[in-house]
């Protein structure tokens, strides 16, 4: 067998995973329930009740779900916990720490940071909301005020810092 041969990995249509451990699993198509994967690579997956470090896909459907991080074209997320999110269209509901798109859907969010083009929410909640275009019921910990008053305030301090040190360490005569 040259080397060529094996570098030459054939990927195997259709993987179904059920109550197991998996370090990668690479495949056309993976369904899996009540699982642990440390990476997944497919060009759909449909998942429940599991726990995934990192997934890269065309298309993610999740339920239930545990991940540190997605890559995806589209995605639909029920009850996740995600530690990122990046694609072209996404659908959220659950917690997440960063959720970067083109389109973002979320009936029912919490988010850190939320980034899009287009973002439609129902009900989402987030520490930060950048976007172009933005419809629902929106709930930002930091608006336009309070941003404004987190500057003028840390102005105030660091100005108050340098003025001590300078005092404080300034050459004896």
């Amino acid at each position: 067998m040259s080397a060529s041969e094996n570098d030459e990995i054939e990927v195997p249509q259709v993987v179904n995973l059920s109550n197991v451990n998996v370090d990668t699993v690479r495949a056309e198509l993976v369904r899996a329930s009540h699982a642990a994967i440390r990476k997944l690579e497919a060009e759909e997956a449909d998942v429940n009740g599991i726990i995934i470090g990192v997934a890269t896909t065309g298309k993610f459907i999740g339920r239930r779900a545990a991940i540190g991080a997605i890559n995806a074209k589209q995605a639909d997320l029920r009850e996740a916990f995600v530690g990122g999110v990046r694609g072209e269209s996404l659908s959220i509901s659950g917690k997440t720490a960063m959720i970067v798109a083109n389109t973002i859907h979320a009936p029912e969010a919490k988010a850190a940071i939320v980034a899009g083009a287009q973002i439609n929410a129902e009900n989402i909640r987030t520490g930060l909301l950048i976007g172009r275009n933005i419809n629902g019921n929106v709930q930002t910990l930091v608006d336009a005020r309070a941003a404004l008053l987190a500057g003028v305030f840390g102005g105030v301090i660091a100005g108050l810092v340098m003025l001590a040190g300078k005092l404080l360490f300034r050459p004896q005569k």
